[in-house]
């Protein structure tokens, strides 16, 4: 009796000590609320992201004392907070990042004129992403043959099969080219672009003018895949490690995306997860590389 008392009293202060904490992350400037800014924690080894009001949970028995979460949101400086400070309700204003402004490619230019970069579609393999707390960036470079410099005003994403059950939204970046190192460098994203695929086969998204430049060289270009809340809490709601493994096995609840196969080495596809190093995918039967299907056209001024 007196072992089971013991249980008892200790499972009561588990679930007394046992916290969800909920905090709010919204622009300083307006208090306007940031969707989808990127929260990393557990040594920025594990991701959640706001949801489209700008809130987040977290369990605090998931984080150390030592612990910290940071908040990242493009275009604004990244804010870490301690794990011991971390309160519920707690709101988190995020400062805008002074930035310089791009130079104007398209300039003095009375009449333009677009072209399609990437047209051709090549031989194609589906790629199927990680699961939930995973921050996963898909790269590549894609070389500008017509050697003009203007800026992008459509993107299309393919997605050969199915959409998978739950729609993820993919936020938009792209990068300068490290010619030395032969892979992305510095990013030079400064708006914060999420679309939402929408169909199997090509998924066509409008991109507001003069908002992504391409040079005259190539255009590097990446997807970061976001799992939403809700998602997350799905899959947390799944009770053994067995569910969900065969939850993940499920292709269906984990997003996919196109990947067409490419010669040149320097226009191979890269990845990067929860902010860790840019890596190069394997080389495939010993002669491909593989990377996004992606099209884009291009606006630049009329000649």
């Amino acid at each position: 009796m007196k072992k089971l008392l013991t249980l008892i009293l200790f499972f009561c202060f588990h679930i007394l000590h046992a916290q969800t904490i909920t905090a709010r992350v919204i622009d300083a400037s307006n208090n306007r609320p940031l969707g989808y800014a990127i929260v990393l924690y557990h040594s920025q080894q594990r991701v959640i992201y706001t949801d489209v009001s700008g809130y987040f949970s977290i369990n605090t028995d998931s984080l150390e004392k030592q612990d910290s979460i940071t908040v990242q949101f493009l275009g604004f400086q990244k804010i870490s907070i301690a794990a011991v400070d971390l309160k519920d309700g707690l709101l988190i204003k995020m400062l805008p990042q002074m930035q310089s402004l791009q130079p104007v490619i398209v300039s003095n230019c009375r009449k333009t004129t677009t072209y399609e970069l990437n047209k051709k579609r090549r031989r194609i393999k589906q790629y199927i992403g990680p699961g939930p707390e995973t921050k996963f960036v898909i790269i590549s470079r894609y070389d500008n043959i017509s050697g003009r410099v203007g800026y992008i005003n459509k993107i299309s994403i393919l997605f050969d099969e199915k959409s998978p059950n739950t729609q993820v939204p993919v936020r938009l970046r792209w990068y300068q080219w490290d010619v030395d190192a032969k892979m992305p460098g510095k990013e030079l994203t400064d708006t914060n672009m999420l679309v939402y695929p929408y169909q199997q086969g090509w998924n066509d998204f409008d991109i507001p003018a003069k908002a992504i430049p391409c040079a005259k060289d190539w255009l590097v270009f990446g997807l970061e895949f976001i799992y939403t809340p809700e998602y997350k809490l799905q899959f947390d709601s799944l009770k053994s490690t067995t569910q969900k493994i065969q939850w993940l096995s499920d292709m269906q609840n984990r997003w996919s995306l196109s990947m067409q196969y490419v010669s040149d080495e320097n226009e191979s596809g890269f990845y990067m997860i929860n902010n860790g190093d840019v890596t190069r995918y394997a080389k495939k039967y010993d002669r491909y590389f593989i990377r996004p299907a992606l099209k884009f056209v291009v606006e630049v001024c009329k000649e």
